[in-house]
């Protein structure tokens, strides 16, 4: 066994300890790499096989074998899911060995979905409890600068890094494209790119909204939102978390009119109420902003992938016809 493959599986046994079963005894670990996804982090699922002591009550929580998966994980995200795990909100429990290392280090971290069954859900109460639990995240953290000092906050500069960067180029890749005028339409195409063009200046207010300052995932793509026991939502990968309004979450999590009310009142239940016409004001500016950021993938392979291209005509129409517009 080399280093790496050392130190991952005793962080492994470590998490075992403080988070399955503190008198488990790790038998093996079956290392399976993972799909490193748009930042080519290394993902690695582990299959734990463990012997339980004699006497240890059985039961879906006492099982034989865990799933848990390791990376090469930021300080921000570390950080993000240690602070988050602490207020029960709904992330996986997660365990560094170098907690405080501001460089990337190797982090273990449940496997949230590994026994969920996607083919039976009730998806209209996950999705209730979804933007629950996503309204409880924001509460909890909602005006705490002075506790989230590591916490990179959002600003015209990286809303113009965004546009410029990750959004700009493969939009201009796709025009390239004669098939991709003739299928969206030359007025869908020039009014997007009106709006791009005055974005940075038209998220002022979002940016500038600090009664909604709080932790933000800022990254809710669906692949970032997946159901554990088949019963609850949790919020993974925390990567690309920021401290800003959380009008820079919501538009990707709610997509009719109905889900966004419901979020605001469970942000009211939990103590945070936002007028309506202030909600209506900022929801439909993030929303713009944030089908732009988020259609860069598709716009790369809509032709060639029938989801990815339902998911540019989601982000477009987040553009050019936000819900509250």
């Amino acid at each position: 066994m080399d280093m790496s493959n050392g130190r991952r599986f005793d962080l492994i046994k470590d998490t075992v300890y403080c988070f399955v079963c503190p008198e488990a005894e790790v038998l093996s670990v079956e290392s399976v790499p993972m799909h490193a996804g748009t930042r080519a982090v290394e993902l690695i699922r582990n299959k734990v096989r463990l012997q339980r002591r004699a006497g240890i009550k059985t039961g879906p929580d006492a099982a034989e074998e865990v799933s848990l998966v390791t990376k090469q994980a930021t300080f921000v995200e570390r950080s993000a899911l240690s602070r988050l795990f602490s207020q029960a909100a709904n992330v996986p429990f997660s365990l560094s060995g170098q907690p405080l290392h501001e460089g990337r280090s190797l982090l273990c971290i449940e496997d949230v979905d590994y026994r969920t069954d996607y083919g039976t859900l009730d998806i209209a109460a996950l999705q209730d409890k979804e933007l629950r639990a996503l309204a409880y995240i924001h509460y909890a953290n909602l005006g705490c600068t002075c506790d989230l000092p590591w916490l990179p906050k959002v600003d015209e500069d990286y809303i113009a890094k965004s546009i410029n960067e990750w959004w700009r180029p493969s939009w201009e890749r796709a025009k390239e494209n004669p098939v991709f005028a003739e299928t969206f339409g030359t007025e869908i195409i020039s009014r997007i790119e009106d709006i791009a063009g005055r974005i940075v200046e038209d998220m002022a207010p979002v940016i500038h909204d600090e009664s909604t300052y709080t932790m933000i995932h800022n990254d809710l793509n669906p692949g970032n939102v997946l159901v554990k026991g088949n019963d609850e939502v949790y919020f993974i990968d925390w990567e690309e978390a920021r401290y800003g309004s959380l009008f820079m979450d919501i538009p990707m999590r709610c997509g009719t009119l109905q889900q966004a009310e419901d979020y605001r009142r469970y942000l009211g239940f939990f103590g945070c109420d936002i007028p309506d016409q202030h909600f209506a004001k900022l929801f439909p500016i993030a929303s713009r902003y944030l089908g732009l950021r988020f259609m860069g993938w598709n716009l790369g392979v809509w032709q060639q992938n029938e989801q990815a291209k339902s998911g540019l005509i989601k982000y477009m129409d987040m553009v050019t016809h936000p819900l509250f517009s």
